[in-house]
């Protein structure tokens, strides 16, 4: 479960997020919706302890980020696909993800086969990976301790439409709602 409680963040005299409350529950997938620069990324980047709020709290299992005894093992995480070192090998990438997570090797393998990354690509170097590639690379780490909770900042970007079916699949569609709107402005209806 992942909540946010009167959560705001102001950068000098702008607001990203202005007094967002709401709890996405277990077993459901909970998408952000709002235009560009409305905060979604902003709020996610606060959950997970990367940006500091100005006054509120996000919580996820009950905790600050911080205060999760083995973070990534709780927590999956993708906020930029493109955050990885660039001279690396996807395997590798993902095998120091799994010695960070302490979980055993074997477990790149199946996550390179559920991404659908072959050996060949898997040994390629992440800047000669495409953001498709990319984006399955981010989601194998995201999921490499089985994490209970995914947070996924545009999984989907960069996917072309048989990525963007399996990712639906992944995460069970047929569970997907729409969650709130954190957008500080008064541009679309979810937002007044």
């Amino acid at each position: 479960m992942i909540t946010f409680e009167h959560l705001t963040k102001r950068y000098g005299s702008f607001t990203a997020l202005d007094d967002v409350t709401f709890t996405a529950r277990p077993g459901v997938v909970t998408g952000f919706l709002g235009p560009n620069g409305a905060g979604k990324s902003t709020a996610m980047r606060v959950v997970t302890g990367l940006t500091p709020a100005t006054s509120g709290t996000a919580t996820i299992l009950g905790r600050p980020y911080a205060q999760l005894s083995n973070p990534a093992a709780q927590v999956g995480t993708l906020l930029d696909a493109s955050a990885q070192h660039a001279g690396r090998t996807g395997r590798e990438i993902l095998t120091l993800g799994a010695i960070a997570v302490g979980v055993p090797r074997s477990r790149v393998d199946e996550l390179l086969t559920l991404v659908g990354l072959d050996e060949g690509e898997s040994r390629r170097r992440l800047r000669d990976y495409s953001l498709g590639m990319r984006q399955r690379l981010g989601i194998a780490h995201a999921l490499l301790g089985d994490p209970e909770v995914l947070i996924l900042d545009e999984p989907a970007n960069g996917l072309d439409p048989q990525g963007i079916a399996w990712m639906r699949e992944l995460l069970g569609a047929s569970r997907v709602r729409a969650g709130p709107c954190c957008c500080p402005r008064t541009c679309c209806t979810r937002c007044s």
